[in-house]
């Protein structure tokens, strides 16, 4: 089964691969060595410490599907309102208290309030 990951941990990944196996990758895990990526290379791979041993295996072996992310979530959400909800005014009404709600958190997202 093919594990979900965010993009920054896809991307670390390949990142890794591109220098070494899967099995070095995973003896690098467990001496807790990726952190030193950024200091080496530049390339911080510290978010594969977001997944565990067995799920960074798994997404070695079988592959990985990218997760999408809150706020691209939220992204999405916005973007739909106005044409999933009952009229064009209750569409408005929920991007506004999206903006609203994002605003009072001091929370920008591209294409909703940035």
């Amino acid at each position: 089964m093919k594990p979900e990951i965010t993009k920054e941990q896809a991307e670390a990944i390949e990142f890794l691969k591109a220098g070494h196996g899967e099995s070095e990758i995973l003896k690098m895990y467990v001496d807790d060595s990726i952190g030193l990526m950024i200091n080496m290379f530049g390339h911080d791979c510290g978010s594969i410490y977001d997944l565990s041993l067995i799920e960074l295996a798994a997404a070695l072996i079988n592959g990985y599907e990218i997760g999408i992310s809150p706020e691209e979530s939220l992204h999405e959400y916005y973007v739909e309102a106005l044409h999933t909800a009952r009229d064009e005014v209750t569409g408005h009404d929920i991007q506004d208290a999206i903006r609203y709600t994002l605003e009072t958190l001091g929370i920008k997202i591209e294409g909703v309030n940035a």
